[in-house]
């Protein structure tokens, strides 16, 4: 299984220098399984380079999961080039109540108020799934998904998707401090998380800016680090970056995060997410 990250920035894009290392493209995540099915894990602004990169290397079918109808995760969609060509099959599971917002992404129409580019009509064939409910699996070629209960206003879902042994847990907006409708306690994301071979999880704030924000639906990277270190995963991608986040002030957060791991949880590796991490599950 092959990851690799379109898109980790959170709320809104951001262009800056100084920010040039880790992107600033909102949450886009490609999965390639063992047989090469491709699943996209939502539609940030990242995934606009993703549809160009799948369009040059001619993938005619794919799979889309989306967390939640926030418009950090779903702003991307409509500039998504495989929407725009009939030899396109997507599969869209999509979020519960989501659908009728994506159908008007999808209608002419209606996506024109984002640009012209979304005036072509929309001749991908759309395969619309019933939406994944917490527990809920399903299959994708070799690889099955889980939905996972996120703590996150308004309701939001995460992934497990594992593959001939290995698995991947996408969490990018997850509050662990705060049980928000539909959450689940510390303890039973432990338990989903156990043994992952790879987490993906919410780390916007650091410890002192979560204090003044906590209820907006997001972790920091202390907690996210807690998971790890109790679930007994093996690697930590922090995710869900703050918009006004350097790349300098990321570098040292990954520091922070290594130093306390090491003391933890020698094993475990810890990364911060950027446009262009690939990892390599086998």
């Amino acid at each position: 299984m092959r990851i690799r990250c379109w898109g980790a920035r959170g709320t809104v894009p951001v262009a800056d220098e100084n920010m040039s290392y880790y992107g600033g493209a909102t949450p886009c995540l490609e999965v390639r399984t063992a047989e090469q099915s491709v699943i996209v894990c939502d539609a940030g602004t990242g995934i606009r380079a993703l549809g160009q990169s799948l369009m040059a290397e001619k993938v005619r079918h794919i799979t889309l999961l989306l967390s939640h109808g926030h418009d950090d995760h779903l702003h991307g969609l409509p500039f998504f080039e495989p929407l725009y060509s009939s030899e396109t099959v997507l599969t869209v599971f999509e979020h519960d109540r989501l659908r009728m917002l994506l159908e008007g992404l999808c209608d002419a129409a209606t996506a024109r108020r984002f640009s012209p580019l979304c005036m072509r009509p929309v001749e991908a064939q759309l395969e619309w799934r019933s939406p994944l409910q917490s527990g809920d699996v399903a299959s994708v070629g070799s690889a099955y998904v889980m939905s996972i209960p996120a703590s996150h206003p308004g309701g939001a879902y995460g992934f497990k998707i594992a593959d001939r042994g290995r698995s991947v847990v996408y969490l990018p907006d997850n509050e662990l401090d705060v049980l928000h409708e539909g959450g689940v306690s510390f303890e039973q994301y432990c338990a989903v998380c156990h043994g992952a071979d790879l987490l993906i999880h919410d780390a916007q704030f650091t410890c002192s800016e979560y204090d003044d924000c906590k209820g907006w639906g997001h972790s920091s990277w202390r907690r996210a680090l807690d998971l790890a270190v109790e679930s007994g995963v093996q690697q930590l991608g922090l995710f869900h970056h703050e918009p006004d986040r350097t790349d300098a002030a990321l570098a040292d957060i990954v520091q922070q995060c290594k130093r306390e791991a090491g003391k933890r949880s020698p094993r475990l590796v810890c990364f911060a997410m950027r446009e262009g991490t690939e990892i390599v599950l086998t």
